[in-house]
């Protein structure tokens, strides 16, 4: 099994976004020893593009010890850093104005069985396909979170096995945070999103 993979899809408008983000993933994995899998083509065609995260990291799992999710619309603007390894998996819980709530945006995965089961129930939420946060709006409830209102509402075995990562890991403007090592933009036009990430491509920290 290989150590350490990074992915991200982006289709139709997105296409072009995760050509700038590509600019900033290829120093980063090359600099912290990620093989990089870019797909602009649905893997599963039966739901809206966001869920096709969930069968890509689930393959790749069988291949890598430790897979990173990366969204299309973000930019590594400082490669120094390597994301930390969880023993399950990690990622950004952000406080915005709707409430508290985890952002997979940026996701780190320890290949294993409670990584595969979990994916397998993200994918089981089958009431959700359609929700605005799509497979987002999926981990947050098997975290144990509310989504109306939005905010943590118990405990679940799986939130207790997740690690919240350092927010400088998945800034958003409405959840903004100082010395950002990847900044995001959810929830803009693509336009916008690549505007942003324009200028942080021209930023960002050299490697």
């Amino acid at each position: 099994m290989n150590a350490k993979a990074i992915a991200s899809i982006g289709t139709g408008p997105h296409e072009r976004l995760l050509r700038l983000a590509a600019r900033s993933f290829r120093p980063f994995a090359e600099r912290h020893g990620y093989d990089l899998h870019l797909h602009t083509t649905l893997v599963d065609t039966s739901r809206p593009a966001p869920w096709s995260k969930i069968p890509i990291l689930r393959g790749l799992l069988d291949r890598y010890e430790t897979v990173v999710w990366l969204d299309s619309d973000l930019v590594v603007v400082d490669p120094r850093n390597d994301l930390p390894t969880p023993t399950f998996m990690g990622l950004v819980e952000h406080t915005t104005k709707e409430g508290r709530m985890p952002n997979s945006g940026v996701w780190v995965l320890r290949s294993g069985d409670d990584a595969r089961a979990f994916l397998d129930a993200v994918w089981a939420q089958e009431d959700l396909v359609d929700h605005r946060w799509w497979e987002n709006a999926a981990i947050c409830r098997l975290l144990g979170y509310s989504l109306d209102p939005v905010g943590p509402r118990e405990v679940t075995p799986w939130r207790e096995r997740t690690m919240l990562l350092d927010p400088r890991w998945n800034a958003i403007p409405d959840s903004p945070v100082r010395g950002a090592w990847i900044r995001h933009y959810p929830g803009y036009a693509p336009r916008t999103r690549a505007a942003f990430m324009a200028r942080d491509l021209l930023l960002r920290h050299p490697r």
